[in-house]
């Protein structure tokens, strides 16, 4: 708590707030954690003393004792006081802040979104604060999270577009035949290397660009692809597409989609192979976020080759909230999932490859109904497998998808988000 006071008598109220929460959720021998004591001794203010005291001009010095003898009492007001100065609104950056235990983010939770189970039950953070999430920038899981901003002059494009009380998401499964061309390494491994031929190639980049062309005219705010499907050079391509397509027709061209997730793939990093995915802007194709992933897949006896994942688990904040993207069995299994958890993300995007969803869907209703979280899975069947499980939307219920194009519409209201028929 020394920290938390010497943060406070410095106006550093953000640090203190991060601070405050990495000591809320401290072990304690019994196996809880020290918020579960925090709640046992609050109680209520009479007046809004304390709150005035971090407004006022002359805070004085605050002590340690001062902070133990009520801890959420100050966490609250800190929140609320933070929130007065830094709003949702403000043009104060999302800067990395050093809170004495690491590195964190202090981001604003947008009106709009009820936060999940988590935000109704004591015992945890979300029940606590109002304005704010904290995201430690490190976790036990050897993880590096990292918060992106959209760049500078794609911001006002994004945001104006992003603002509406309903939310179109839009996921894609490619029916165009295009076949993938698939290595194997000692018969123990497989890669993805492109398409079979040249032509099948063209066929998918079509099949993308007719995609993003009726997602654009359908008003479609978040656009899905799903895994192997796009290789980087095809993303590139898109990219400069969208890029000439701003430079000749202007910012509202046909395919200016805000957010396009163009599937992933297999790329080689500092000559070892991951499964990447990149979330591009549809303004001109600017890169705003990647994922790669973590948990390989078997086909044919092999298991996916994986050596590299460079990228941090990273998410977007964007005037939705703050959106996450993942990659297919990273939704459900390993140290992904559990950093995922944390997270208490607002949207995930996941872009995936696999004959059976029942792990996918367990997992988006779990996030769904603690977290809030809201999960558009774009999937695409093995290859050489004829049947086909449709990608999906989860909010209230599982909404499902069709071959080509899919568009799930969400409304906004203060206190949910609700699927709209």
């Amino acid at each position: 708590m020394d920290n938390v006071a010497d943060f406070i008598n410095t106006a550093c109220f953000r640090e203190a707030l991060a601070r405050l929460c990495r000591l809320a959720q401290q072990p304690l021998p019994d196996g809880r954690c020290a918020l579960d004591d925090w709640e046992l001794k609050h109680k209520p203010p009479a007046d809004n003393s304390v709150l005035e005291l971090l407004d006022s001009d002359t805070l004085g010095t605050i002590t340690r004792s001062d902070l133990e003898t009520d801890p959420l009492l100050w966490l609250k007001a800190i929140d609320e006081h933070c929130h007065r100065i830094f709003s949702p609104d403000s043009t104060w950056p999302h800067d990395r802040l050093i809170d004495g235990f690491g590195e964190s983010k202090v981001l604003p939770l947008y009106p709009g979104f009820g936060g999940g189970q988590l935000k109704k039950q004591l015992g945890n953070l979300s029940y606590w604060l109002k304005h704010h999430r904290v995201i430690p920038l490190d976790n036990t899981h050897g993880i590096p999270v990292e918060v992106s901003d959209i760049p500078p002059g794609h911001k006002d494009w994004t945001t104006s577009r992003l603002k509406s009380d309903t939310v179109r998401i839009g996921i894609v499964h490619f029916a165009d035949e295009a076949k993938l061309d698939i290595s194997y390494t000692n018969n123990r491994f497989f890669i993805c290397r492109g398409f079979t031929d040249k032509n099948d190639e063209n066929t998918r980049l079509a099949s993308v660009l007719d995609h993003i062309k009726k997602a654009r005219k359908a008003g479609v705010h978040l656009l899905i692809m799903p895994e192997l499907t796009i290789t980087s050079d095809m993303r590139s391509m898109i990219s400069e597409r969208l890029m000439n397509l701003s430079l000749k027709d202007g910012d509202d061209h046909e395919l200016s989609v805000p957010i396009i997730v163009p599937g992933s793939f297999h790329e080689q990093c500092n000559n070892k192979w991951r499964n990447h995915a990149m979330a591009l802007c549809g303004f001109d194709g600017t890169a705003l976020f990647c994922s790669d992933k973590r948990e390989r897949v078997t086909f044919n006896n092999c298991g996916e080759m994986i050596e590299s994942s460079p990228t941090p688990i990273t998410c977007l904040t964007s005037p939705l909230g703050l959106i996450g993207m993942t990659i297919c069995r990273d939704l459900f299994m390993g140290s992904s999932n559990a950093v995922l958890q944390s997270l208490s993300l607002d949207w995930l995007l996941v872009p995936s490859m696999s004959n059976k969803l029942g792990p996918h869907k367990a997992a988006a209703k779990n996030l769904n109904d603690t977290r809030g979280t809201v999960i558009a899975l774009a999937n695409q069947q093995m290859p050489d497998v004829a049947e086909y499980f449709p990608g999906f939307v989860h909010h209230e219920k599982y909404e499902e998808g069709t071959t080509g194009l899919t568009i799930v519409t969400v409304t906004l209201t203060d206190t949910h988000l609700r699927i709209v028929r």
